[in-house]
């Protein structure tokens, strides 16, 4: 139809290609894709939408920052309605959206006003939670408290993973903007403000994913689910290398040791290491500094009897307490490190068009291990 609304899709992670893939094959493409360029590669879950746009036969516009004149000279050269952000770590400026006929919404992994800020898969693992939601949002001033237009629940299991629940929410993105696609554009979508508790989560960077072994067994094993792939992932320090457990499991039938200690734990080499309960996690993969992944068992370093590394003088006089926001187990956890490093955007992901540098708190831990 000559007068049918027409609308742009903003993303630069893989959390938004299912929803565009979708909309492609119901016949309702975008009239314009703005999606990150190579530099902004290191972001958690980029994903270079070219691809995509090539074989759908798409608009395509890369863009590090989506209020530039070149954006809004593109959003004005397509006559763009309506802009649907599925992920982009940054914050739509007033003047954009109020130059679109039908301003902005926007795709958030919580249940709104409950997680606004960033990070929210991590966060959500973290914070232990057993149900959350994808909310469909308007854009406005500010970040993430816009009217909502719809949302799903879902459960979630209690060995959930940050990849496992990436999927997920990738996927629920797109059943919720198919659904509600239409009605957004012919202007009949249901509005309703944001009601009940506002809770914002903290920024979260690399440095944060630093493990405690001296906590128990449970907070070990929750932060190294909560910062899988895509995530930068848990790590500690073991004889001067930086060692990410990238993905494992707490053994019932391991007999522990201190806490740090590498435990033998089955057979051909299998380990795992020890925490400050007792208990054993036992990694199925590991990476040394910035290699691949790897088979722990194949890493002769890891010899039972040695110990990660206890924390540097350095990061000690550092500390303070950050319990994680909201989290019940806060009892169980030790004083946690803020490491005063440069900023970091490796670990802006999952945003609904938002945020400059909003919250600046980081969630760090520490242990007191014994030294090898």
């Amino acid at each position: 139809m000559p007068d049918q609304r027409r609308y742009c899709y903003v993303s630069g992670l893989r959390l938004g290609v299912p929803a565009l893939e979708e909309l492609c094959a119901q016949g309702r493409p975008p009239h314009l894709v703005v999606s990150y360029p190579a530099e902004l590669a290191h972001r958690s879950g980029y994903v270079d939408f070219e691809e995509i746009t090539r074989r759908h036969d798409l608009p395509h516009l890369r863009a590090a920052d989506i209020n530039t004149d070149e954006v809004r000279d593109a959003l004005s050269a397509h006559r763009i309605d309506l802009m649907v952000v599925a992920g982009w770590s940054q914050l739509v400026h007033e003047q954009v959206l109020s130059s679109l006929p039908l301003g902005g919404v926007g795709l958030h992994p919580s249940p709104l006003p409950v997680g606004r800020g960033r990070a929210p898969i991590p966060w959500t693992i973290l914070r232990d939670m057993r149900s959350s939601a994808v909310t469909l949002f308007h854009l406005e001033r500010e970040a993430d408290a816009g009217d909502v237009v719809d949302r799903i629940w879902f459960d979630l299991a209690a060995d959930v993973t940050a990849t496992g629940l990436y999927e997920r929410v990738a996927h629920l993105q797109s059943e919720l903007l198919v659904r509600n696609l239409e009605a957004l554009l012919e202007e009949r979508a249901p509005r309703r403000p944001q009601t009940g508790h506002v809770s914002v989560w903290p920024r979260r960077r690399p440095s944060d994913g630093r493990l405690d072994l001296t906590a128990a067994g449970r907070d070990v094993d929750r932060m190294v689910r909560a910062l899988a792939a895509p995530y930068p992932g848990a790590f500690a320090m073991f004889g001067g290398a930086r060692i990410t457990l990238c993905g494992g499991s707490l053994s019932e039938e391991v007999v522990g040791g201190d806490p740090g200690q590498i435990v033998s734990a089955g057979p051909g080499r299998e380990w795992g290491v020890t925490c400050g309960d007792g208990s054993v996690f036992v990694p199925e993969a590991v990476r040394v500094d910035e290699g691949v992944l790897a088979d722990p068992t194949s890493l002769a370093m890891f010899r039972p009897g040695r110990y990660f590394d206890a924390p540097s003088e350095h990061m000690l006089a550092a500390t303070r307490r950050t319990p994680v926001p909201g989290n019940g187990d806060a009892e169980h956890r030790r004083p946690a490190a803020r490491i005063h490093d440069g900023p970091d955007d490796q670990f802006d992901d999952e945003l609904g068009g938002r945020h400059g540098d909003q919250l600046d708190s980081r969630f760090n831990t520490r242990g007191g291990l014994n030294r090898r």
